[in-house]
């Protein structure tokens, strides 16, 4: 053996055999990497590909269209919607860092509601979490994206478990003014005076959650609220469902400048959920959870904050 390694012609193919062996090596360890990306790669694409080729949105006429949601539901959307209606309808989503946290929020057999629900996203992706042993409420005083809203979970079959409010929900039982834009669908508001002219007025029905629900067995596991400016005097309505509801979890926007628009203080805001016994916590777009502290959101230059309520951290954030 020694005197066959010592001739020239067997070294030289020992050598050679070498380095083809060290190329497919490397070559084995590349096809690793791509592997790896594939595997990541290949549901995305799917995914994707799968919207564009057999979801794609249809208009169906008076400023309406279809299209699909990225989990597979179906949405009505009205097309003049800048914010929201752009979202949905070339992206299939909306608001996607709080939907991830809303969606960690949800289990089968929840009570949920969406409160200013706006096209009915958040009630739509509730709707699925919670199954047929759950129930959602949706309200939405503006009557075009109630309707919308409805439609879209009848079509998803949604109706038993889901069910569309055309009110807003406040501090009272009061007729009040909502100021919208077609345009710009997120930006309604229950206000006093239009805030910029391109708004448009109607008026409006708005209750409080604890008149809706005065049966002292109903509570809820969820609540979102988006509503410009009118939290608080959505909070103050809805005292004894929440005193009812020690699990309660609460997804809401915080802007201090709306709220005083509203003629709500944000120091009112805070005691009043102090009052109830919630802690707050902000999330961040990763979706991880930070305490809260009233005087650093009083201090803050930023317009809105999203904001979770509950009473103690939730288990899924432990």
């Amino acid at each position: 053996m020694d005197e066959i390694s010592k001739d020239p012609s067997v070294k030289q193919e020992l050598l050679v055999i070498k380095k083809q062996l060290g190329e497919i090596l490397a070559r084995l360890s590349r096809l690793d990497v791509v592997e790896s990306r594939l595997d990541h790669a290949i549901p995305f694409l799917a995914e994707n590909s799968n919207r564009l080729v057999g979801s794609q949105s249809v208009y169906l006429g008076d400023h309406t269209a279809v299209t699909f949601l990225r989990n597979g539901l179906r949405i009505f959307v009205d097309t003049r919607s800048w914010d929201v209606g752009v979202h949905l309808l070339t992206l299939g989503e909306w608001e996607q860092t709080d939907m991830a946290l809303f969606g960690k929020l949800l289990a089968p057999g929840d009570t949920v509601l969406d409160i200013g629900a706006n096209h009915g996203v958040y009630a739509l992706h509730a709707a699925l979490a919670v199954g047929p042993r759950g129930k959602v409420h949706a309200f939405e005083p503006n009557p075009r994206l109630a309707s919308l809203a409805e439609m879209s979970l009848n079509i998803n079959g949604f109706s038993e478990r889901a069910q569309v409010h055309r009110i807003g929900i406040s501090d009272a039982s009061r007729q009040a003014n909502l100021f919208f834009s077609h345009m710009f669908s997120g930006s309604a508001a229950i206000l006093q005076a239009a805030t910029s002219t391109d708004q448009q007025a109607m008026a409006c029905q708005l209750e409080p959650l604890d008149k809706l629900f005065p049966d002292p067995s109903f509570s809820v596991d969820t609540i979102k609220i988006d509503v410009e400016g009118h939290e608080g005097f959505a909070l103050h309505g809805m005292r004894q469902v929440l005193a009812r509801s020690p699990n309660a979890k609460i997804m809401m926007e915080y802007a201090p400048a709306w709220l005083v628009r509203a003629g709500y203080a944000p120091e009112a805001l805070f005691s009043l959920i102090d009052e109830l016994g919630f802690k707050m916590w902000n999330f961040s777009p990763s979706g991880r959870l930070s305490s809260a502290v009233p005087q650093d959101l009083l201090a803050t230059d930023k317009d809105v904050q999203n904001l979770l309520l509950a009473r103690q951290m939730p288990a899924v954030f432990l």
